[in-house]
């Protein structure tokens, strides 16, 4: 009984071994795989803020209200490491930028340059972190409402610059 036990578990190991030889022997290498180039996209994040109601104020009276929300890019590394998001600083700095401005036309609130809007804000949030921490800031959102339309409840047919957002230059 002990040898038929021996040679059972003798041909188990040189069924094993054998096994392990071939495998190893014919198995393909592997191939070290080509760095390819990374793209502008690759590693970075969107992230889209909460929306910012702003009034636009003229000659002491309120003329109407600017409804705005943005998506910004931001590297995942380094969003992931922060202690505090930026929405709030982008926040406060569309606030600071579009409550501050003078040169908002009411009648014509679709010719308002958002280029510029949008590359001032981005640059003042990097300056406040000390570093490029967002590469793009685009507009998702940007309605102009005159206090008037606002009142009647007539919100749809108020000027909206949201049609510029889509044909103008955002971003950089």
């Amino acid at each position: 009984m002990i040898k038929l036990i021996g040679i059972g578990v003798w041909a188990a190991v040189v069924a094993l071994g054998s096994s392990y030889v071939m495998a190893s022997v014919f198995a393909p290498t592997p191939q070290a795989e080509a760095e390819k180039e990374p793209t502008y996209f690759d590693g970075l994040d969107y992230k889209s803020t909460e929306s910012v109601t702003i009034p636009m104020i003229s000659n002491n009276t309120i003329k109407g209200y600017i409804l705005a929300r943005f998506v910004y890019t931001i590297d995942g590394k380094i969003g992931n490491t922060l202690k505090v998001p930026p929405d709030p600083f982008i926040l406060d700095e569309v606030f600071r930028r579009l409550y501050s401005t003078k040169s908002f036309d009411f009648d014509r609130p679709e010719k308002f340059d958002l280029t510029e809007l949008t590359s001032s804000i981005r640059d003042s949030v990097n300056a406040r972190f000390g570093m490029e921490l967002m590469h793009e800031l685009l507009v998702e959102q940007f309605d102009y409402i005159a206090k008037k339309d606002a009142r009647s409840g007539d919100a749809g047919g108020g000027k909206s610059a949201g049609d510029v957002v889509k044909i103008g230059k955002v971003g950089r």
